[in-house]
């Protein structure tokens, strides 16, 4: 078994949390190092924490070796007041990380994207996700996996009124959904994300969206 060394950017995020908790129970996983603002009170032989300036204008990391990282960056608007902020964040970080990982030679790279990405959008969040989309294909990563959920269910540290609404709503009228934009729970994305950076494949870009990573998490629960 090629155990593998992952690098986590977001570990403290909705996302994030689900794939160091998913991680530490792989046997496919040797190491987890997280690129952390300040040290968690997260205690694991598994894990190893890097404090990580994410506002630095390029980003560097000194003898590291990794296999896969995850990119679990994002954040909203209500939260950063600015375009300009919510760029910094979802646009910019994710684009620093993924020269980040071309310098390390790291072989696979996954990174949360939204429903509806696209560079040329006419909403500035779909146009910001599809820009990030966009930079990091052109970065020629060995592997990129892609993943655009839908809404994202599961126990966040910030309260975010309309999707709590729309979760709640999802729980007691789950029909009025349509499938491809049924909301999905953290866990499953995380479960794509990983199965997807531990299987190879010959996809040197693959875009799992919402149900398709729906499909993933549900066949491997299954098993």
């Amino acid at each position: 078994m090629n155990k593998k060394t992952v690098i986590i950017a977001g570990s403290s995020g909705l996302v994030g949390k689900e794939v160091v908790k998913q991680l530490l129970t792989d046997p496919m996983c040797k190491e987890i190092i997280l690129l952390v603002r300040k040290s968690s009170d997260i205690k694991h032989e598994k894990i190893k924490e890097v404090i990580f300036d994410f506002t630095a204008a390029d980003y560097e990391l000194e003898q590291t070796e990794a296999d896969v990282m995850f990119i679990c960056i994002g954040t909203t608007m209500n939260k950063v007041k600015s375009k300009k902020a919510f760029e910094e964040v979802d646009l910019h970080i994710p684009i620093k990380l993924g020269r980040l990982a071309h310098t390390l030679n790291i072989q696979h790279v996954s990174v949360i994207s939204a429903m509806g990405a696209h560079a040329n959008s006419t909403f500035f969040y779909n146009r910001v996700k599809g820009s990030m989309e966009s930079q990091l294909i052109s970065m020629s990563i060995p592997t990129l996996t892609i993943v655009r959920p839908s809404l994202l269910i599961g126990d966040r540290e910030e309260f975010r009124l309309g999707e709590r609404f729309a979760e709640k709503l999802y729980k007691a009228l789950p029909f009025i959904y349509p499938n491809k934009y049924e909301p999905i729970e953290a866990s499953s994305v995380a479960r794509a994300m990983i199965k997807e950076a531990f299987n190879a494949h010959n996809e040197t870009v693959k875009i799992l969206e919402n149900k398709k990573i729906h499909e993933i998490s549900r066949n491997i629960l299954k098993r």
